[in-house]
């Protein structure tokens, strides 16, 4: 159930992982508010990690872009795919194995600076693959991942997701890649580094701790657009977290959201860091208020006191995933929604 705050976010967690795309920014232009509000809270104590499952970029570059939004940003700050599938991978094998990587030149310049070697074929016998996503990538990269899975090479990768947005339009992403290579060998990914991993928040939480004062768990909020990756993430990692509806995320997703993918707080953007939020309070045993704003059931719709009030859409929420518990599956599709505009 959503919670609510007495004080501002940025004074309650003393680090946040925000993702990018959707919640700082949208491919090259800023998001509204996101930067003057990641200022804000940094000014009241809150650290920041930046955490993406882009493993093609390089941090430097990515933090270049943030500082052109105003952001005072360390390129470590930034907490690529790439760099958590090569500690991930380090980890697990001895220092020196032979690794074969399908990817960018970010994620072969972060497996050598994990003392791994890389090897360029199939032929040069690997201890693992990793494979990410590169706009290069061919069916020659493909086949060599494939070779080397079926000669016994461990198989790791960057992400899972299926698509990629583009200039054009939704592209073939990370996830896509992968399934050729596990229709191919028959073999799937023994560990991905991307969300809905939590790998990437406890791999930012590590270097944030390195850096300065160590933090736990429970002084951390996953920021995302996403219910099925970065909140996913902070639920199975057991962080919280704070969905905002600037990116992919909706009303209607928000309500139909299964267990595992309900945040702990909502907002609208990224002003929410430095704001209080009332909790939604059931009064009745179909209503739920949250501040001034009201949600209740009538026998065929869900109706809400202001459909353009964010707090309507909390009480709506806490609604919707009580009854929902309390009736079974899919007990709230029957009701008519309102048309959320916020």
């Amino acid at each position: 159930m959503l919670r609510g705050t007495t004080k501002p976010i940025s004074e309650l967690y003393s680090l946040a992982l925000l993702d990018l795309d959707g919640v700082v920014y949208r491919g090259k232009d800023p998001v509204p508010y996101a930067s003057q509000s990641i200022g804000d809270a940094e000014k009241r104590g809150m650290g920041v990690e930046y955490t993406t499952n882009n493993s093609a970029r390089f941090q430097s570059t990515v933090a270049n872009q943030l500082r052109g939004f105003g952001l005072d940003v360390r390129a470590d700050q930034v907490m690529t795919s790439s760099v958590v599938a090569a500690r991930m991978v380090a980890r697990q094998l001895p220092a020196g194995s032979r690794i074969l990587v399908i990817g960018s030149d970010h994620l072969r310049e972060e497996v050598q600076k994990q003392g791994l070697t890389l090897v360029g074929s199939a032929q040069d016998d690997p201890d693992a693959v990793i494979q990410g996503w590169y706009p290069q990538i061919a069916w020659t990269d493909l086949a060599q991942a494939a070779f080397a899975v079926e000669r016994g090479a461990r198989y790791f990768v960057t992400n899972l997701d299926a698509t990629i947005p583009r200039e054009l339009g939704i592209a073939p992403g990370c996830g896509s890649m992968i399934h050729a290579v596990v229709a191919a060998t028959g073999v799937e990914p023994e560990d991905s580094a991307g969300k809905p991993e939590s790998a990437m928040y406890d791999e930012a939480l590590l270097l944030a701790s390195s850096n300065g004062s160590p933090f736990g768990k429970e002084q951390c909020l996953a920021v995302g657009d996403r219910l099925d990756t970065d909140i996913e993430a902070g639920n199975r990692g057991g962080y919280d977290s704070l969905a905002v509806l600037t990116g992919v995320c909706d009303a209607e997703q928000l309500l139909y959201a299964p267990a595992y993918q309900r945040p702990t707080f909502i907002a609208s953007d990224l002003r929410a860091l430095n704001e209080s939020m009332p909790e939604p309070r059931q009064v009745g045993p179909l209503q739920f208020n949250c501040g001034q704003a009201t949600a209740r059931l009538t026998e065929t719709a869900l109706e809400v006191s202001d459909t353009s009030d964010i707090n309507a859409l909390r009480a709506a929420c806490n609604l919707f995933w009580q009854y929902d518990e309390r009736e079974g599956t899919d007990a709230t599709v029957k009701f008519v929604l309102p048309q959320f505009n916020l």
